[in-house]
């Protein structure tokens, strides 16, 4: 099965990131936008993992997780990945909350393994880029900061479908 681990903001963030997805989708960009149940921060994506071995990766998330502290996560900004000349994902940038999930990245990368990048929320994955400056220009007129506390974190099945993934969470551990 195919697994990542990751963190999802509660409904009311997920919310408010969708109200920001409508105010862009009609920018001059071809772009595929991720559902609003299926937002969440990436901590390692495992890739395809057989059956036995789930269990073994929920005892080691219970070890990660019972090592932190619940703590706040602040998005703001856009963050153009993997750069602002040539971008392929926007995403939300986190301003605070950061080092710890770096170094929980890093845990599961060392305990458990999978890719990670720096934490980020990804609200689209652009295909075609029509006009760079309007772009830009819509979203440099977008202000926002939400904030949430994080006390889970997830082991997440991802089955691909048509109509875009369907996220099932199969484990969470709570931070103490």
């Amino acid at each position: 099965m195919r697994l990542f681990i990751g963190i999802f903001p509660p409904e009311e963030i997920k919310e408010k990131i969708w109200e920001i997805k409508e105010k862009i989708e009609s920018l001059p960009w071809k772009c595929k936008f991720v559902e609003k149940e299926n937002y969440h921060i990436s901590l390692s994506f495992l890739g395809e993992v057989k059956e036995e071995k789930v269990k073994e990766i929920e005892n080691k998330l219970k070890e990660i997780s019972s090592r932190y502290p619940k703590f706040v996560v602040v998005l703001k900004n856009f963050l153009f990945i993997p750069s602002k000349s040539y971008f392929r994902v926007l995403a939300l940038d986190i301003t605070e909350g950061k080092n710890y999930l770096v170094k929980i990245s890093n845990e599961i990368k060392k305990d458990i393994g999978g890719d990670i990048k720096p934490p980020h929320l990804t609200i689209s994955r652009i295909k075609n880029v029509f006009d760079k400056n309007k772009i830009f220009e819509e979203i440099e007129k977008i202000k926002f900061q939400f904030s949430f506390e994080v006390k889970s974190i997830s082991l997440v099945k991802s089955q691909l479908t048509r109509k875009g993934p369907i996220y099932t969470e199969i484990f969470k551990s709570e931070f103490s």
